[in-house]
């Protein structure tokens, strides 16, 4: 088992995440884990005919890179969410666009009562309104998507096309991978990898979601999120698992020794409930 670096270039606008404010469906700025774990699966199913949901689990969240190469650090500063030097607010001005709908009475060709919506989508460039901003040279890049994969698996060898969020059968949600590199000392420093295992920094903004339970015993700095993994296997989807989690981005001030204690799964740090494997050995991811 290997660890890589992915790099994917943004083809189509993307829908991530289904936060609702009134009308508004808003997206997340950053790739979960959990959905990059859902589209490569789906990819190598298409491509081979077998499904293995354990082969891609161990893979990290994705973050938008302005070149390719560098990765905009998710952090949260005085209380609002950072992808590197840019606000949460700014990223939306440059790279966030509406998409509104709404259906039609087909007798009255009138807006059916409450089907009005809008939903955001993340743009593959920034939008033209901001070209005449120095404040970011790179903006007229195509973004890109960057993550960690550990696995043995040589299907991440070929260059291939996964569709992530939602609406992709309008044409939306289109990653190409276009590089898989093995990680260099730096990028084991930016995701925590420390002799090939994930260990938790603390006073260091978070590149994945930290699980909590009733025993944890953090002190942490940013926000608490209420995660679910579901079953799609179904007719009618399932909720397989919900727990809180500290949010990506957020500082870990304490975590009480429990650093050497993870493994990560779908962008998600979790901690074994065996403590007797835990007292004799630091567990991999």
């Amino acid at each position: 088992m290997t660890w890589y670096k992915l790099i994917f270039k943004q083809n189509q606008p993307i829908h991530i995440g289904s936060t609702k404010w009134g009308v508004v469906k808003e997206t997340d700025l950053f790739i979960s884990g959990q959905t990059m774990w859902g589209a490569l699966t789906n990819a190598h199913y298409q491509e081979n005919g077998t499904y293995d949901e354990n082969k891609f689990k161990t893979i990290s969240n994705f973050f938008p890179s302005l070149d390719g190469e560098i990765i905009l650090k998710p952090s949260y500063e005085n209380g609002e969410f950072y992808l590197g030097n840019v606000s949460e607010e700014e990223f939306r001005a440059y790279f966030v666009d509406t998409y509104v709908q709404t259906a039609i009475e087909p007798t009255s060709r009138k807006a059916k009562d409450k089907s009005l919506h809008e939903i955001d989508f993340i743009l593959p460039r920034y939008k033209k309104d901001f070209q005449g901003i120095e404040k970011l040279e790179l903006l007229k890049n195509q973004l890109h998507w960057i993550g960690i994969i550990k696995t043995d698996d040589n299907f991440l060898k070929k260059r291939f096309k996964i569709y992530v969020g939602s609406d992709v059968r309008y044409g939306y949600g289109e990653l190409e991978l276009v590089d898989v590199k093995p990680l260099t000392e730096e990028d084991k420093k930016f995701w925590w990898i420390d002799d090939e295992n994930i260990t938790i920094q603390t006073n260091k903004p978070s590149p994945y979601f930290i699980e909590l339970d009733n025993n944890s015993n953090f002190e942490f700095e940013g926000e608490i999120l209420l995660l679910t993994e579901m079953n799609f296997q179904k007719n009618t989807p399932e909720v397989n698992n919900a727990k809180f989690y500290i949010a990506v981005g957020s500082k870990v001030i304490s975590s009480n020794g429990a650093q050497n204690q993870v493994m990560l799964e779908k962008g998600k740090i979790k901690f074994s409930s065996n403590n007797q494997q835990l007292n004799n050995q630091q567990l991999a991811p």
